[in-house]
């Protein structure tokens, strides 16, 4: 697909005109909110989010307009390949839970969004949105978001986003969709609530391995990218990532006062909790394809076992039940819950299969948390997971944490705060057992286990803080792009600062990163990374518009960067060359009318002084200098 199709845009439009136009019927007779704001809010997850004051604020300012690719909406660099929408690995080291199963790729984390990812939107009035880039060589993104009341108390939303961009080199086109529709009901009296979800991720890449020769791009002798020759011609990965859920909750006790007399009520001291119910249902579809298996690109791995044809697929489905109790009732908090405990229980159903073997693993996995806040000032939170059943079993997390305010939450000089993280972990099923047509293997490991503290201090816009994670029996692919288990124990000392302020006319914000590794022979990481984005606004037409010049900066220093092999959809070690060291430059200019958002970048603006050496990954370098043009419109009611 070289273009967004017509069709599609006029059926978005179509429904977004048929919803709204209905939902102006049905509401004829509803009361019409005195509230006149644009302020859009959304929580994740959980309807627990509500009632905790966990829910955000959409961002539809200005500043961040630029930010279209799903890697520079966080604060943290990544290596990726030689296009946008393509696997990916973030610069500073993570060590996640798995939940007892991990499922999917981690490589294409950014760009899907499952059942934890969703955004129930909350708008006072209905809400809209388009986005909408187009940049170089035929490359454009398209999102859409809509929320709309359509009958009392139950609000349907929608979120879809295309991406589509053929890439400069051969074999590098990336074409990747997702959508996700969300319904939440509340009854009158807040009694009991119900949200429901699906979600559907595509994810088309072809694989192209990298360039055959660096120095062909180095010494830029050939300013044509397609003539340059790649090491896999006709390979492609399909991703495919869907499911849908539902949670609902109970409050044991109606809202109602307790009665003493005929005209004398007493409200509830005790709301005696509630019951939620959560379902989820996720199915993942990985599948590297070939036409023509027989490469030089291969060569140095396993035997190749069928010559003709690579068609490797790997399908999973989990279906996973969750009953819990909590102390939440009805109350709503903005500043912290001052008690808060849940425990509860997870089933969890799951399949693995490939061409080989499939797999039915069941678990019972306990979990629970508690929140607690003192005086606005002192927050604790803690959280414990342990997983049963015949996959996985003992495997364990224990975060805890403090946040404790130099003063209160509403008047301070700033925060400190300080978490531990404790982490048992079984092997994932790609280190244990794969079957190829290109890789193989069978291992037998032992648990991995991660102790993680953190802390910092943070204060208007500023955080700084150190992280020491210590790493006993780490798994990593090795330079032969196998699993390998290390025998002993390694540390990282990562120190970070992120910020983003507002003086006067200026924006800045950024982050700074410092890590050390105890061994770098199992893991390879940058010293240094950072990012930094900066803008001046100035009012135009008596503020009537608002225009925005700046300048994005990626950073990091000189290391021996991962590789990346196509056939597993991963990274991993190599020694053969280092990259880095290289400011990625971005300049832009945004533009703000009413409710559109306008802007036009030139990215990688320092590729013109002849410098080729921008790589984030080896044998992949980034695109070359160009520019993009995007609009962000936004519609209420």
């Amino acid at each position: 697909m070289q273009y967004i199709p017509k069709k599609l845009i006029f059926s978005i439009c179509l429904l977004l005109s048929f919803t709204q136009n209905w939902a102006n019927i049905l509401t004829d007779t509803i009361p019409v909110s005195k509230i006149d704001s644009t302020q859009i809010f959304y929580f994740q997850a959980s309807l627990d989010s509500l009632f905790l004051g966990d829910i955000h604020i959409v961002d539809t300012s200005v500043f961040n307009v630029t930010d279209f690719d799903e890697l520079e909406k966080t604060s943290g660099n990544f290596a990726t390949l030689s296009n946008i929408g393509t696997a990916h690995k973030n610069l500073v080291l993570l060590t996640p839970f798995f939940n007892g199963y991990q499922t999917g790729s981690t490589s294409f984390s950014q760009l899907i969004r499952n059942d934890k990812d969703v955004r129930f939107l909350m708008s006072h009035q209905p809400y809209s949105a388009l986005y909408y880039t187009m940049g170089a060589k035929k490359e454009q993104q398209f999102d859409v978001s809509f929320s709309r009341q359509l009958f009392p108390r139950f609000v349907l939303g929608l979120e879809f986003a295309l991406n589509n961009s053929p890439g400069i080199y051969k074999n590098n086109k990336s074409d990747n969709t997702r959508v996700y529709f969300t319904g939440r009901y509340t009854t009158l009296n807040e009694r009991y609530a119900v949200t429901a979800n699906y979600y559907h991720n595509k994810i088309k890449l072809q694989e192209n391995g990298g360039i055959q020769n660096d120095n062909d791009f180095e010494n830029n002798l050939e300013s044509d990218r397609r003539l340059l020759p790649v090491n896999l011609s006709d390979a492609s990965n399909l991703v495919k990532e869907s499911g849908f859920g539902f949670e609902h909750y109970f409050n044991f006790v109606k809202p109602n006062p307790i009665k003493i007399s005929d005209s004398t009520f007493k409200p509830r001291r005790f709301q005696f909790g509630r019951l939620t119910h959560r379902f989820s249902y996720h199915k993942t579809q990985l599948v590297y394809s070939e036409k023509s298996p027989v490469s030089d690109f291969y060569s140095t791995f396993d035997p190749l076992l069928d010559s003709n044809s690579t068609y490797d697929s790997i399908y999973q489905l989990s279906i996973k039940n969750r009953l819990y109790l909590s102390t939440l009732g009805y109350k709503k908090y903005n500043d912290g819950v001052p008690f808060y405990f849940y425990a509860g229980v997870e089933h969890a159903y799951i399949i693995q299969s490939d061409s080989l073997k499939k797999s039915i693993y069941n678990q019972l996995n306990p979990f629970g948390g508690i929140k607690i806040s003192l005086f606005h000032s002192i927050y604790l939170d803690g959280q414990a997971m342990l997983v049963t059943g015949n996959y996985g079993a003992g495997d364990v997390q224990i975060d805890a944490g403090i946040k404790q305010f130099l003063g209160t939450s509403g008047k301070n000089l700033g925060n400190l705060f300080f978490r531990v993280t404790i982490i048992n972990q079984s092997p994932s099923w790609m280190f244990e057992r794969f079957q190829s047509n290109h890789f193989r293997w069978e291992n037998t490991f032992s648990d991995s286990k991660y102790v993680t503290f953190n802390g910092g201090y943070s204060f208007k816009g500023i955080t700084l803080g150190g992280r020491y994670k210590v790493l006993d029996k780490y798994i990593y692919y090795n330079k032969f792009a196998h699993p390998q288990q290390s025998t002993g124990t390694s540390d990282l000392k990562h120190l970070y600062m992120n910020f983003h302020l507002k003086p006067g006319k200026f924006e800045i914000a950024g982050s700074f990163d410092y890590q050390l590794v105890s061994n770098d022979t199992i893991i390879h990481l940058p010293t240094f990374s950072g990012k930094l984005k900066f803008s001046f606004a100035q009012d135009l037409f008596s503020k009537a518009a608002t225009i925005k010049p700046g300048f994005t900066i990626h950073w990091f220093s000189e290391y021996y960067a991962d590789a990346y092999m196509p056939a597993l959809r991963t990274f991993y070690l190599q020694e053969e060359k280092k990259i880095g060291n290289y400011p990625f430059a971005d300049v832009f200019l945004t533009l703000k009318v009413k409710r559109a958002n306008i802007f036009l970048e030139y990215a990688n603006v320092l590729g013109l002084l002849g410098n080729y050496t921008y790589y984030t990954t080896v044998h992949y370098p980034m695109r070359d200098p160009r520019f993009y043009f995007g609009i962000k419109w936004r519609f209420f009611k």
